[in-house]
């Protein structure tokens, strides 16, 4: 008995010495944006916004050491991540928030693998920056061709504002984005009985967008160009939606998606010409490099129809993904 409790002891430590731990420190501080023409305040981890991308391989122990540079407080969430409930990071009730000028470590085994991401989950510092990419690798897999495409919205205003703008259900976001839906518009489109309809529900035109944003952001820029691909490549998009509301619809420009995860979980190959994307979902998919030297548009469009980032893959001259048709309010 005692010869079986010891190798299961030996066991236990080599178990324990064969993981590796990958080590992560994290800055979190205040600093200046200008996606607009106009300075804004901000959040960056290690400067950035968005967040470094964390990497791991499924069986590492994660140690990340956030430091919270601010004067109040923070929390990080890992997304999706399997982990002891005192690591969740959701503050007051999972995990104490992270006081200014205080150092948190999160320490936890990584027990799964594919994408997924990281945010704050303190007042609405998600909306200005505070977000990141997780990408878990299986032991025996890695892709040859990969990238990280973490989509967002930005708004000029503060977060604080477009809340309080949302409980006294303005149509201020409506008028900037032409969508108010009036009496006029409705009798003039014959579809007077939609509007009274909508009335009675209280369905503004932009009732699941209700928010206009000035900028939709693909890793943090307008637009972004990959220029190291070449016809053939095949190129696995890690998609992450990181946005604060808005939904995208995914194109490509150089032919067919092809979806091979959602959420961290991979599922039957299936080709699509379009995906919807909702706010904080995951997919990864495949897309092929066509023949030609050529640059491709891999767009992300905002349900709205006011805005859309770019990925631009392949070098060469672009060509370009069509923008989808702004929508009729009307109809449904």
């Amino acid at each position: 008995m005692k010869k079986i409790l010891f190798y299961l002891f030996l066991l236990t430590v080599t178990a324990v010495q064969g993981q590796k731990v990958v080590r992560y420190d994290l800055m979190v501080t205040d600093t200046i944006v200008n996606y607009t023409g106009k300075e804004r305040l901000a959040i960056a981890v290690n400067g950035k916004l968005p967040a470094p991308t964390l990497y791991f391989t499924e069986g590492d122990t994660a140690e990340i050491y956030v430091r919270n540079m601010m004067h109040h407080e923070t929390s990080v969430h890992w997304h999706g991540i399997l982990l002891p409930n005192e690591h969740d990071g959701v503050p007051y009730l999972t995990t104490a928030p992270i006081k200014m000028h205080e150092t948190h470590l999160y320490r936890f085994p990584i027990k799964q693998n594919g994408t997924y991401w990281y945010h704050s989950h303190s007042m609405l510092q998600e909306q200005i920056g505070l977000y990141g990419a997780i990408v878990i690798y299986k032991k025996d897999e890695r892709p040859q061709h990969e990238e990280v495409v973490l989509l967002s919205d930005w708004s000029d205003e503060k977060p604080e504002q477009i809340e309080r703008s949302l409980h006294f259900a303005t149509d201020w976001y409506m008028i900037k984005k032409k969508a108010v839906q009036s009496y006029a518009e409705a009798i003039g489109s014959g579809h007077l009985g939609t509007k009274l309809e909508n009335e009675w529900k209280r369905m503004h035109a932009m009732d699941v967008s209700d928010v206009y944003y000035e900028r939709f952001l693909v890793n943090g820029d307008k637009e972004q160009e990959l220029k190291n691909y070449k016809a053939g490549d095949e190129v696995r998009l890690r998609v992450i939606n990181g946005s604060s509301s808005t939904y995208f619809w995914l194109t490509w420009s150089g032919g067919k998606i092809s979806v091979v995860a959602t959420d961290g979980v991979d599922v039957e190959p299936v080709e699509v010409d379009r995906l919807i994307v909702g706010v904080s979902e995951i997919y990864d998919v495949i897309v092929t490099i066509p023949e030609g030297n050529m640059a491709y548009e891999f767009q992300a469009t905002a349900e709205d129809r006011t805005g859309y980032a770019s990925l631009w893959l392949g070098n060469g001259l672009k060509y370009a993904q069509t923008p989808m048709p702004r929508l009729k309010y009307f109809e449904g």
